[in-house]
């Protein structure tokens, strides 16, 4: 049902041209990352979600991370890259923070199949490619860019 709710919604978006904003995070400790696997896509991404009317990014942010895998952040993550992405057939920017300080409790969210603590250097082979993107560009293994 999930699944089927995302299709129509990306493809209403797709249809009528509509911008979109996103807030994710590269949540890291101890040289690991946290990644998800969501409901209505495949591979493991990072936290975060869209960015709603009136939110600031932080906020989106915020809100995301508490909801999907119960993270409350302790201090202000920086700023990884503001980047475009076109996959879904429409004009969607997104910002990724980097977030460092924070405290977990566990949360169950009907948007995630899963989470789990990988290594940065032992990341699962069904790594979404912009995920696997964006921790490159952190690690310095890429240059910065500015398309998702």
């Amino acid at each position: 049902m999930i699944k089927l709710y995302w299709k129509i919604k990306n493809s209403i978006y797709a249809l009528f041209s509509k911008r979109t904003m996103g807030a994710r995070a590269l949540v890291l400790r101890d040289n690991r990352i946290l990644l998800v696997k969501h409901t209505y896509m495949p591979g493991w991404c990072t936290i975060g979600g869209g960015i709603e009317s009136g939110e600031t990014g932080l906020q989106a942010l915020r809100r995301e991370l508490q909801e999907e895998v119960g993270i409350t952040l302790r201090e202000l993550p920086s700023i990884l890259g503001f980047y475009y992405n076109r996959t879904q057939k429409r004009d969607d920017y997104v910002i990724t923070y980097i977030c460092k300080e924070f405290e977990k409790q566990d949360v169950v969210s009907i948007e995630i199949l899963e989470e789990k603590w990988f290594s940065l250097d032992a990341l699962p082979s069904d790594i979404s490619p912009g995920t696997k993107r964006r921790i490159e560009e952190y690690l310095g293994h890429r240059s910065l860019s500015d398309k998702w």
